[in-house]
């Protein structure tokens, strides 16, 4: 009986210990936050466990994930952001799993109106220096941070890096440095398109983006810096829940190098930095050395030329305990990069997200182990598959990471690939239709092309040929009337529409969309803008919720228009140029304004029927046939869609057959007058990612190809979930190339490359 006793007991105190285990386990929440104004999500947005040092922060479309831990069950989450009142939750509220939907109030105060005491700026900034030690952490402390640096040629992905390490700091008035233990870290870099050139980060670049803990590295704060700056007061502002001074600064007159513009935040009470947003002066980007800011991000080989075309750094932080410490630092650049030994010339955008996670006062060893000051946290790499990053705190992307590493590994083969197949060409026949039936056959057997093809060269067909299945669980073959959606590659149809009608004298291109639709939020836009992705209006693909919506319902086209292309411009009109779907869905709204006919009845009337296009058709297929083309992603189905959402933009499935009587008609004029196909093929704005000029809904090859050093070559290309489409055209020699996808993207450029080098 004792034993039993005994027995029980000890189940008993198991079951204990588990519960408790059970109890004390982490929770992960995740959420959305909105601004109560206008229900838009808010970016930036700080979620940290109030005086904790965990936290995270909201993407592009507000929303975040966060894994709090067992010791902060019973503590407050704070959510704060600038320009909006702060909030406060307990998180015992929660329940593990749980989604939360936030919305932020504006600040009800405007603090600089009812500011009436002066302060002068320079005073206040030394104070604030003189004060670090008092308001910043001041013992030995580990950050765990988590960064993300993605550098993209416009849409095209270069490199994307992402790590999460501990940082070991003496404390914030302590001159020893600090250290670096690399906990994790993956890279993928576009071998293609970025060559020998390197982004990343090294444990120095890391340390500098704590302005308050290297002030002798800010540039603007150092005792050199303070004497080539001026500093003006701005009001006193809540920054996060706190009043704080705001302060501009920009460079003296003359100031070259090093020079800086922006403005940070002061505490009122405690006279702490708690924000920045900085970057270099105009002269300080065009006096910046490779070697110098450029150089500590990109390293490559001799010969090329770095340039800084933007800089802007936003540094913010927080309070853990009653001292503050780096919380969050965002890194907007833009670099010119050019070789012309190596035919560089392009910009490439470099975004930085930089996350304070947790902090922790109570270890006060330095690392055994840490990583060289100088050295590439690229050079260490440790994939784990798609649940890279289950057991950190880490900040959602503005993208799918997995897709963009994915795209830019699925490159680096393709890469391969031509390489190995321009080994290959020596030992081909001479024959041109048997070196391109060798060229397909290598690219479909390596898995990387599935669909149609359709080659004409001076007139003459040379190949036309299917790989694979038009629906692979039917087993239906394809062939060359088997329609494909085709895309962004609809948006030739919805330019050719546009200048018939600008031809007929009913549209005015140079005239704003305000002549024809005075309802239209962005009306300012000109209608060579919206041709040209000229205009400013942001792509709806690239807002998640917007995308969301679009795959789930049907909309018609005035709602998509309305609800999904009207947000604020990304640049003012006519200054920059930017790929966006937005454009085209509200050309195709104009015109069907200005006909009084569905865009739909516009397509079929002037271009499909005249041209007998009866493979061709706009939205989902509605027949009873085999025909279409079912597209999968990853061998499996695509998500369905209703296609005629993205009616101008894309929508459009149309055949080999059919596209090649689209040249044809355009090769002939029969669809457009000559003067008027010239003004739409008439090179408007350089896109160096592409290696093109872009025209009104076409592009223009300037070096992709090497036959456009002898031809000029249109085309436009594009994807739409499991389909993708090359189309390009030589007038001159009547060149045409059709490839059709159903099996998602294939490396389009290579393969026209190669196509057009063999048929001619």
């Amino acid at each position: 009986m004792k034993i039993k006793l005994t027995c029980t007991f000890f189940t008993l105190l198991i079951l204990f210990a588990v519960c408790q285990v059970k109890a004390q386990a982490k929770m992960s929440v995740s959420g959305k936050i909105k601004s109560s104004e206008n229900q838009r999500p808010l970016r930036g947005v700080n979620i940290t466990i109030d005086k904790k040092g965990v936290g995270t922060a909201t993407n592009r479309s507000g929303d975040f994930q966060l894994i709090i831990p067992p010791a902060n069950l019973k503590d407050t989450l704070k959510i704060s952001s600038i320009g909006f009142q702060t909030q406060f939750l307990p998180i015992s509220s929660f329940t593990n799993g749980q989604t939360l939907n936030i919305t932020l109030q504006k600040n009800s105060t405007d603090l600089k109106e009812v500011s009436i005491s002066y302060y002068d700026p320079l005073k206040v900034t030394l104070r604030a220096i003189d004060r670090i030690p008092e308001n910043y952490i001041n013992r030995p402390h580990i950050t765990r941070g988590f960064y993300r640096m993605y550098t993209a040629k416009g849409t095209e992905p270069l490199e994307l890096s992402e790590a999460v390490f501990d940082v070991f700091n003496y404390g914030y008035s302590d001159k020893r440095a600090d250290m670096l233990k690399l906990i994790k870290a993956r890279d993928e870099k576009n071998q293609r398109d970025f060559h020998s050139l390197e982004v990343g980060q090294k444990p120095n670049t890391i340390f500098n983006y704590d302005v308050v803990n290297h002030i002798a590295a800010s540039g603007f704060l150092n005792p050199e810096g303070l004497k080539k700056h001026t500093f003006e007061a701005g009001g006193i502002v809540d920054v996060k829940g706190s009043p704080a001074y705001e302060i501009d600064f920009k460079e003296i007159p003359g100031a070259k190098d090093d020079s800086y513009r922006g403005k940070f935040y002061i505490d009122t009470k405690t006279y702490a930095f708690i924000y920045f947003d900085y970057g270099l002066s105009p002269l300080g980007l065009q006096n910046v050395k490779y070697g110098g800011f450029a150089g500590r991000v990109i390293t490559g080989e001799r010969g090329i030329n770095v340039g800084m075309r933007q800089d802007r750094s936003m540094v913010g932080y927080q309070k853990v305990g009653n001292k503050w410490v780096l919380s969050d630092v965002v890194g907007d650049d833009a670099v010119d990069i050019t070789n012309p030994a190596m035919n560089y010339d392009f910009v490439a955008s470099v975004k930085f997200n930089y996350q304070v996670t947790a902090v922790d006062t109570t270890q006060t060893d330095s690392f055994e182990t840490k990583m060289g000051r100088t050295e590439s946290i690229n050079d260490h790499y440790s994939n784990d598959g798609e649940e890279y990053w289950k057991d950190y705190n880490t900040l959602l992307a503005d993208y799918n990471t997995e897709d963009v590493f994915k795209h830019i590994q699925e490159v680096n083969q393709s890469t391969k690939l031509k390489d190995k197949f321009e080994e290959k060409i020596p030992k081909l026949s001479k024959d041109s239709v048997a070196r391109l039936e060798a060229l397909l056959d290598f690219y479909h057997d390596n898995d990387q092309f599935t669909g149609t093809a359709l080659i004409k060269s001076k007139g003459k067909i040379l190949l036309s040929k299917s790989y694979g299945y038009a629906d692979k669980a039917k087993r239906v073959q394809a062939n060359s009337h088997t329609p494909y959606r085709i895309g962004p590659v609809s948006q030739v149809f919805t330019a050719v529409i546009i200048n018939q009608l600008a031809a007929e004298g009913k549209l005015d291109l140079q005239a704003p969309v305000e002549k024809y639709m005075p309802y239209y939020e962005n009306d300012k836009v000109t209608i060579a803008q919206l041709l040209s992705n000229q205009s400013g209006i942001p792509d709806y693909l690239k807002n998640e919720d917007y995308k969301a919506k679009i795959m789930s319902r049907s909309y018609l086209l005035k709602d998509m228009v309305v609800n999904f292309c009207s947000d604020t411009l990304n640049f003012k009109n006519g200054t920059a140029f930017e790929f966006s779907n937005s454009n085209f869905e509200v050309l195709a709204l104009l015109a069907q304004d200005v006909t009084g006919k569905p865009f739909a009845d516009l397509l079929q009337e002037r271009i499909f029927t005249p041209l007998q296009m009866t493979d061709t058709y706009l939205g989902t297929y509605k027949g009873t046939d085999n025909r279409q083309a079912k597209g999968t992603i990853d061998n499996k189905p695509e998500p369905v869609y209703d296609a005629a959402n993205e009616t101008g933009a894309g929508g459009i499935s149309s055949s080999a057959e059919d596209m090649l009587k689209f040249h044809e008609a355009l090769l002939n004029n029969k669809l457009l007058p000559e003067k008027q196909k010239a003004e739409m093929l008439k090179n408007r704005v350089e896109v160096k990612e592409n290696s093109s000029w872009y025209d009104y809904g076409w592009m223009t090859d300037k070096s992709a190809f090497d036959v456009s050093k002898k031809q000029i070559v249109t085309y436009n290309t594009g994807t739409d979930q499991g389909f993708a489409t090359m189309y390009a055209r030589g007038e001159d020699a009547d060149n045409c190339i059709i490839l059709l996808s159903n099996n998602g993207a294939f490396p389009g450029y290579d393969m026209v490359d190669l196509i057009f080098n063999m048929a001619n």
